[in-house]
């Protein structure tokens, strides 16, 4: 963009840009938000999440939260008993598919494994489970600036290899391996197969049953191709939380298609999202998406430096 990048705090990812007239300073993961005021908590707890999306009439899966300091076993299973099932829980603060139970079928089952893990996590957030494609949504704004759709990780057959094979060497460039515990066992046997199962050629089986880039995950740019229904509830939803830039991930049959209540779903608001995930999908074309932050915040500096001189 014809700017420079002069270092601050490089220790903290922190940095000037000098581009398009303006000084700004920024840190490795970008948070933006519409009022000065407004606290990080509210994208990072998915509890606070789920309730701001719920009070503005937003669609979010049904949500029960449940806290290490309050956790009693008859409330707990009163609140787990009006989901649907299955359900999954999840750290009500965590990130990167970490601390993620799914495809829990009872509520007793929930709340064995709500008794064992609450006490690591201090919060936790019970949701019924909904299905279709998932994708990353990246909201700047008033507008959508980037869409991935995104493939839980999987493996191809060749005809001769055993599964377990398959997986260690693909996942030998991986971050991050998957484990074969239990919930891997049920992945397989949902799918008739086992780790010593020899698939047969260009035949599919996925190792995880949600997106993790970090194990194998894959991407495929959709930008272009999001509905414009899909487009103003994300906007809606970034206003939910106060943030100007947003990635909202959803569940729903297509982004293409107009949303309905029961086939579209916000899973999460990451109000720092990733942005280098746009940049090098598996399938697709490069979207440039820190060029638009950058004009924005010239933009929005700009603004407020006018604002500034006129009080």
């Amino acid at each position: 963009m014809g700017g420079k990048i002069e270092e601050f705090v490089p220790e903290r990812g922190c940095f000037y840009i000098n581009v398009l007239g303006k000084r700004i300073l920024l840190e490795h993961k970008i948070s933006i938000a519409r009022q000065s005021f407004v606290s990080g908590q509210f994208t990072r707890c998915k509890d606070i999440t789920h309730r701001l999306l719920r009070a503005h009439g937003l669609p979010s899966a049904d949500t029960e939260c449940f806290y290490k300091k309050t956790f009693e076993k008859r409330q707990a299973l009163k609140k787990l008993s009006t989901l649907t099932y299955p359900i999954i829980l999840k750290d009500a603060t965590g990130s990167q598919s970490i601390g993620i139970f799914p495809f829990i079928k009872t509520p007793r089952e929930a709340f064995m494994v709500l008794a064992r893990e609450l006490p690591k996590y201090r919060s936790m957030v019970a949701q019924t489970m909904v299905f279709g494609k998932e994708y990353r949504i990246l909201v700047l704004g008033d507008k959508v600036i980037g869409a991935l759709e995104m493939t839980p990780p999987y493996i191809i057959g060749d005809g001769v290899s055993t599964i377990r094979k398959i997986i260690n060497k693909k996942q030998n460039s991986t971050v991050r391996r998957t484990k074969f515990d239990k919930k891997f066992e049920q992945t397989l046997k949902d799918q008739q197969v086992t780790l010593e199962t020899v698939l047969p050629e260009k035949k599919i089986i996925f190792i995880k049953r949600s997106s993790c880039l970090a194990e194998g995950g894959e991407t495929r740019d959709v930008t272009a191709g999001v509905h414009r229904d899909i487009e103003k509830i994300c906007v809606a939803a970034s206003k939910a939380v106060g943030k100007y830039l947003v990635g909202i991930d959803v569940i729903c049959k297509s982004i293409s298609e107009k949303p309905t209540k029961k086939s579209f779903h916000i899973l999460e608001i990451n109000g720092k999202p990733d942005l280098y995930i746009h940049y090098d999908p598996t399938h697709g074309k490069t979207k440039n998406v820190i060029k638009d932050i950058v004009r924005f915040l010239a933009r929005v500096s700009g603004i407020l430096l006018t604002q500034k001189r006129s009080n």
